[in-house]
């Protein structure tokens, strides 16, 4: 049945709908959804904004403080003992005192495991003045704790190995010789003002060990998932719920993780005080970080939020606001079932009717309906739409037996272009000791690229490839002629120069499309690698040497064939010694476009064929096949690939047969 014109087909009826369905249905819908909608927006908004607020500041004004107080409860707890053992070396204590009075402060102590004084001793009586050091260590013996001191001559440059000018808390805690865990030194200068000038007498330093830091982090948990963690000038874990991370992990290397991470791993070295929000400090999960500097110190206090406890207020009223939502839409769904059921049962009609025709059924009665409104327009298109669909299904089934048809006259015409190549160049190369390797893929079912391989009567092999100019079935019948000329009169003409000017005579004779080929001929004698051949037109060959390198040969210029029937053509020779390997290839190679629309261009394929100081004629094909499939990605090919590679084989390089 054939289809009705544009010309043919009935001019369509004005149509004046008053207030029609989808206007009532959109006036009902619409204020019912805005007042859910916004009476839901407004709770929300106010209440999540005042509790939300409210528990942040609660929050951070409440624990930052407790918290820094505790920790630093814990260093005075240390740097007080360094105070006071100051005293006693300024009051010029002798050694035995001073014994005393750091057995007695360290074993009071709370916190600090051990100090370390450096002081002079003697200078009375005429003896010698000797700078000393004294390191006195809490640990358990077999019935208590004690104190031990030990007592040694300070080295010449002991100066050089104590604080700076300032009492200070070290940059980073170390594991010092004859300990089991790190610790974090105080050390405090003691000075004596003689002939008014301050000079240094020694020095006390007091050792924290960080698992008492480390212990008062990990009971301090905010909500259940945050935590408290201390950093070093260094960026260091100094104390840290994962007790693996402390000394070990650091905040920098997670920073070069997480780019978010930088600006504010920066801050904390500089010992700055901020509240920001970032992602990857300890998991992907998004948090909350208070940081500030731990005062005496050059080390930073992070307090971690995590966001979803910070915000639980947020989320209830967020559900309080999808609870009142969830009723509006339920109530809205009530009464637009209640305007449908009234306005839209004709509707249902037209439905089961619908169903039945998106089953096949084109014959089934289609309803009048009389009334100006969308129902009445949607019936009487209904009934428009199952005859237009008769007349599309006729065409359809025809157009797809005329593709069918096409597409098995495809199939029979490739056939026949294979039929016109050489059925087993590589079996027919080896009769003459050479090693041959070919590739075919046309872009479409039929292409335009051809090459033949056949032994000439005074024993050369003779090689040649071709491209028509475009693509599909009339490339493919200039294929079809160029292979048989080609054939049959190779067998009669010794020079390329001369084949190629015969054959393209004949196809200007016939050529009334106007269709050109390149073509590039060679004859290769296999005894002496020999080789003459002519060009029109087509790409240069390649020549990969024995040693791996590889170069486009140097050809003579000459016109496409059937364009001049008075063209004339140049030979050329080369030598092609054992080892070597000649390519022959169409355009499909170096002009094969990815999905940029970028070629593949020479330069890659010069590129590919010096990968390997070894290769014979398959592997070359295969790795240019390869290459040309890589770059051109998921993009439809641009044009016919072929490829001829040809070898005179050495003791090195084994002949290959396919």
């Amino acid at each position: 049945m054939a289809a009705l014109t544009p010309d043919q087909r009935p001019a369509p009826t004005p149509v004046q709908v008053r207030l029609g369905l989808a206007s009532r249905l959109s006036l009902a819908l619409t204020g019912a959804a805005a007042l859910v909608f916004a009476t839901a927006f407004y709770y929300n908004y106010q209440e999540s904004r005042r509790h939300l607020l409210a528990s942040v500041n609660e929050t951070i004004a409440g624990l930052s403080g407790a918290i820094i107080s505790d920790l630093g409860a814990i260093l005075k707890d240390s740097s007080d003992v360094a105070d006071h053992l100051a005293k006693g070396i300024e009051s010029g204590m002798d050694e035995a005192g001073l014994r005393k009075e750091a057995e007695t402060a360290v074993l009071d102590c709370s916190y600090c495991n051990g100090a370390t004084l450096i002081f002079d001793a003697g200078g009375d009586a005429g003896s010698p003045v000797e700078r000393r050091i004294l390191r006195c260590q809490y640990h358990r013996s077999t019935l208590s704790w004690q104190v031990v001191c030990d007592s040694t001559v300070a080295p010449t440059d002991v100066d050089a190995m104590t604080a700076p000018e300032t009492a200070d808390w070290r940059t980073t805690p170390t594991i010092l010789p004859g300990r089991d865990s790190p610790v974090a030194i105080y050390t405090r200068p003691v000075h004596r003002m003689e002939n008014g000038v301050l000079v240094r007498i020694g020095a006390v330093s007091t050792e924290l060990p960080l698992h008492y830091l480390q212990t008062a982090v990990a009971s301090l948990r905010i909500f259940q998932k945050g935590y408290v963690f201390i950093l070093s000038s260094t960026g260091q874990y100094l104390a840290h719920p994962d007790a693996e991370s402390v000394l070990s992990e650091s905040l920098i290397d997670q920073a070069h993780q997480y780019p978010e991470l930088i600006n504010m791993s920066q801050r904390m070295l500089r010992g700055e005080t901020g509240f920001v929000a970032l992602r990857g400090l300890s998991s992907p999960e998004p948090v909350r970080l208070y940081f500030m500097p731990l005062s005496g110190t050059h080390w930073s206090v992070g307090i971690v939020f995590a966001d979803e406890e910070l915000f639980a207020e947020f989320k209830n009223r967020t559900r309080e606001v999808l609870c009142i939502g969830g009723v509006g839409l339920l109530l809205l769904a009530l009464l637009t079932a209640l305007i449908i059921r009234r306005f839209t049962r004709p509707l249902l009609v037209l439905t089961e009717k619908s169903v039945a025709i998106a089953h096949g059924d084109l014959d089934i009665a289609i309803p009048t309906w009389s009334a100006q409104d969308e129902v009445g327009i949607l019936t009487r298109s209904f009934a428009d739409m199952r005859q237009a669909l008769r007349q599309q299904l006729d065409i359809l089934a025809n157009t797809r037996a005329a593709q069918a048809q096409m597409e098995n006259e495809l199939k029979i015409a490739r056939t026949i272009q294979v039929s016109f190549l050489p059925r087993d160049p590589a079996r027919l190369a080896a009769q003459g000791g050479l090693d041959v390797a070919t590739w075919f893929q046309p872009a479409r079912e039929v292409g335009g690229d051809l090459f033949h391989c056949f032994w000439l009567a005074d024993g050369r092999l003779f090689l040649s490839i071709g491209d028509v100019a475009g693509k599909g079935v009339p490339a493919a019948l200039m294929m079809g002629v160029t292979v048989t000329l080609i054939k049959g009169l190779a067998a009669a003409i010794a020079d390329p120069d001369v084949l190629l000017e015969r054959v393209n005579r004949e196809l200007c004779a016939i050529n009334e499309e106007m269709l050109f080929v390149t073509f590039f001929a060679a004859m290769l004698n296999p005894q002496t690698g020999e080789l003459r051949f002519s060009n029109a037109g087509h790409n240069p060959p390649l020549i990969r040497r024995r040693n791996g390198s590889a170069e486009f040969m140097v050809i003579p210029p000459g016109l496409p064939l059937g364009i001049d029937p008075d063209g004339r053509y140049t030979s050329a020779g080369a030598q092609l010694d054992p080892g070597d390997i000649l390519l022959l290839y169409t355009d499909g190679v170096t002009e094969a476009m990815n999905s940029a629309n970028a070629c593949f261009e020479p330069h890659r394929l010069l590129a590919v064929s010096r990968t390997s100081a070894r290769m014979n004629p398959r592997q070359w094909v295969d790795d240019v096949v390869a290459a040309v499939a890589i770059y051109v990605g998921t993009a439809e090919p641009s044009d016919d690939l072929t490829l001829l590679a040809v070898a005179r084989p050495s003791s090195m390089i084994e002949p290959t047969v396919e």
